[in-house]
């Protein structure tokens, strides 16, 4: 929300949404491969589908924008990004406080 609790404009919303590095990218309209773990999923197709991922990425026109983004992003950028897996199964967010 921004000032005196007012929710942002949709406009605004959705420019938070969308990189202009990734137009072109060969992942649009894939996203269920580029996920990370899916619920019900068990290791080899999450392991199957991420493949399938890396293969698009790896002839990708934006791949190295892509990669810039994910590392922008740091621990929110989970699933397929450049052809990586990145934060897999890991929660968003802050880390954990370790006691000293």
């Amino acid at each position: 929300m921004t000032g005196k609790g007012k929710w942002p404009a949709a406009p605004e919303l959705l420019a938070n949404l969308f990189d202009e590095r990734l137009v072109g990218a060969a992942c649009v309209g894939r996203a269920n491969l580029f996920d990370d773990h899916r619920h019900g999923e068990d290791e080899q197709q999450t392991a199957d589908r991420h493949a399938e991922a890396a293969r698009i990425c790896g002839r990708c026109p934006v791949r190295d924008q892509c990669d810039t983004a994910a590392a922008e992003l740091d621990r929110a950028a989970s699933g397929v990004w450049a052809g990586r897996v990145r934060n897999a199964g890991r929660p968003i967010g802050r880390p954990p406080r370790v006691a000293s």
